[in-house]
């Protein structure tokens, strides 16, 4: 029974994450001509250059999350009520990532919406990390995995993100863009923070 009950909030996590996935691309708009020429268009399409970086950007970001939480709730072998319910908190902010995909997408060059765009990034990760934090303590993992000591790191990137976007946007965009780099030393970073 307590599988079965497992698979339904793994198929509504991954509902809903398919569901903000798909939302992403809404942010890109068919470009409107107005002589309807091949030069238009390919000037109209390179305008969007910058929306089709950003929802790529975003895509990779929320499949990251998702594929995490997906190995975290493959070691699974029951739940409680905490974990519903961070896993209900991870997953309005994966929702919400949209939106703020959006803002930042529109207006990345004002601090506000970077900052927003950085703190959504940085509470899913620490979400996602109190997930994996609680399912090890309180035994409902099969087998524990060392890759949770990951999220406290990279929720410290995005979190350090937001007070940069104030000074520069620029540089805010470039922490979240090194994410997708740095992933070893920041499992490193994350394992020495959690032997201390």
């Amino acid at each position: 029974m307590e599988e079965r009950n497992l698979g339904r909030i793994t198929a509504f996590t991954d509902g809903v994450m398919a569901v903000a996935i798909t939302l992403l691309v809404l942010n890109l708009h068919l470009p409107e001509l107005a002589t309807r020429s091949s030069a238009e268009l390919g000037r109209a399409l390179g305008d969007l250059a910058d929306d089709g970086v950003a929802y790529a950007f975003s895509f990779a970001l929320v499949g990251r999350y998702w594929v995490l939480h997906h190995r975290l709730f493959e070691r699974l072998r029951s739940f409680d009520g905490t974990l519903m319910a961070l896993n209900l908190a991870f997953l309005a902010l994966i929702a919400f990532m949209p939106f703020s995909a959006e803002l930042q997408t529109r207006y990345g060059d004002l601090a506000p919406a970077d900052a927003v765009f950085g703190s959504t990034l940085a509470l899913a990760a620490l979400t996602h990390w109190l997930m994996a934090l609680h399912a090890a303590r309180a035994g409902l993992e099969r087998e524990p995995e060392a890759d949770r000591r990951t999220f406290p790191a990279m929720a410290m990137v995005f979190f350090a993100s937001v007070p940069v976007a104030f000074l520069s946007t620029t540089a805010a965009q470039a922490i979240w863009i090194s994410t997708i780099f740095v992933r070893y030393p920041l499992r490193r970073l994350g394992s020495s923070a959690t032997s201390e």
